[in-house]
This record gives structure tokens, C-alpha cells and sequence, in this order.
């Protein structure tokens, strides 16, 4: 059994933690739903709570926030600061969204509001790499693209030296991201069901959301293909097989 750190930068919206949990809760349902056995720890960093040693655990995982990585709030630094550690030490780490801009920017990449505005919804993403991950139970077909949900309008505009690119959207060129063999991010919520999904986007953010944005996401909701369940499979893969390496 593999033990995954669950970094959180954010528990969710207060009005959906009862109907859906916290975004620990929707990774843990995620990953328990492949068929990769993992045991959890999770560290709330926004709350200043840290791992004393990286060997704490297997590998690590990055969750979404509603921070931006330029708030520059007190926790960021010490996160940056561990994400640079885990990468020096070719430990197994994944980022979702907030996860994988502040692993981005940890490592010299930049992050900044994009000037078209917000992606919102099933997003489609179309594969410039296959990884070793998107391979296994027999299946040797080659990944084109994949859909997840979105919902953000901070993106990785300039990439680290050291990662390359394995996704991409029109509007979201640096979508997906890897490290050697072991740092995955997305920039998508694989861990967003379509309900929980449908449900953040109705609810009261605080967050005007454009209607020409809003609306194709909400019809997309219930008519577009999601590959979260597929993502969380090649996530838990990515993680065995770095672990194991």
C-alpha cells in the first residue's frame, strides 16, 4: 500500500463541504476508486502544518485552492520550499490546478492571470506526449485526449526549464506538465465529478462568472464525455510506478 501526503492549500467552498466533502475527500474517493491500494496523511500547509521529513510518506499530492500563487501568503513560501526538496529528491508529486502552478512557479515557471479570461467546465485536452502511465491492464492504445473539469483563470504562461508539456487546450496551452518521472500536474480537477462540478459553478463563490463562459459550461455538464475517472486511474499509475522506481 502506497501512502500519499496530501498537501492542502484549500478545504473548498464552505457550501459544499457538507453534500461533497473537502477536496481531501473528493482525491482520496478519486484514487480509492482505481486499483492502486493507498493509506492517507494529510498536512493542512494553509494552516502552517508541514511534514518534518519528506520520508514521511511514499508520495505527495498537491490540491486545488482559491489562491493564486501570487497572494504570497505566509504558507507559499515553505511550500515552495518543499516542493523544490521533493523534486531535488525525485520524490513521487502530483498537483492539481493550484497544485500544479505552485509546483510550476516553485521550480521557475511563471503564473499569471489569463487575459481570456476563465476556463470553466469539461475541458478537453489534446496529448503531445504518452507517459507511461496512460499504459496498463492491457490496454497499448495511444492517448490523444482526455476531458476533465475546469474552473479556473490563473495558468502557467512560462514552464520551468526542466518539465515538459504532455496537454494542451486552445485557451490553456500549458495544460499538463511533467518532470522526469516523477512530477504529473494538471492543470484540470480530475477529482471534480460532474455533480460536484455543476454544483461549484451554481454556487455563491463571490465570483461573477461571464455568462458566455458560464452557460456552455453548464450545458457541457450535462451532455460532454469526462475522463475524471480515467485521469484518476493514470494519477494512481503515475504514483505506483514512481514509488516503485
Amino acid at each position: 500500500m502506497i501512502k500519499l501526503g496530501i498537501l492542502i492549500t484549500d478545504t473548498g467552498p464552505q457550501a459544499l463541504l457538507q453534500q461533497h466533502g473537502t477536496f481531501a475527500d473528493l482525491f482520496e474517493r478519486l484514487l480509492n476508486a482505481t486499483d492502486v491500494a493507498f493509506a492517507y496523511r494529510r498536512y493542512s500547509v494553509i494552516d502552517g502544518e508541514f511534514p518534518v521529513s519528506t520520508d514521511e510518506c511514499d508520495a505527495w499530492l498537491i490540491t486545488g485552492s482559491v489562491h493564486g500563487v501570487y497572494d504570497d501568503l505566509p504558507w507559499m513560501g515553505p511550500l515552495k520550499v518543499l516542493i523544490r526538496t521533493l523534486h531535488e529528491e525525485k520524490r513521487p508529486l502530483v498537483g492539481i490546478c493550484f497544485g500544479h502552478q505552485i509546483i510550476a512557479e516553485a521550480l521557475g515557471g511563471r503564473v499569471e492571470k489569463f487575459d481570456g479570461g476563465w476556463n470553466l467546465g469539461i475541458k478537453q485536452y489534446q496529448v503531445s506526449e504518452q507517459l507511461p502511465c496512460f499504459t496498463g491492464d492491457g490496454n497499448s492504445e495511444s492517448v490523444t485526449a482526455f476531458a476533465i473539469n475546469a474552473i479556473h483563470q490563473d495558468q502557467v504562461l512560462d514552464i520551468p526549464k526542466d518539465c515538459r508539456v504532455f496537454a494542451s487546450a486552445p485557451r490553456c496551452a500549458n495544460a499538463g506538465l511533467v518532470w522526469g518521472e516523477h512530477i504529473l500536474t494538471f492543470q484540470g480537477h480530475p477529482e471534480f465529478h460532474r455533480q460536484y462540478e455543476d454544483d461549484l459553478l451554481r454556487a455563491d463563490l463571490g465570483v461573477v462568472f461571464p455568462d458566455e463562459e458560464l452557460q456552455p459550461a453548464l450545458n457541457g455538464l450535462a451532455a460532454d464525455a469526462l475522463d475524471d475517472a480515467q485521469a484518476g486511474q493514470w494519477i494512481a499509475r503515475f504514483i505506483q510506478q514512481a514509488v516503485s522506481r
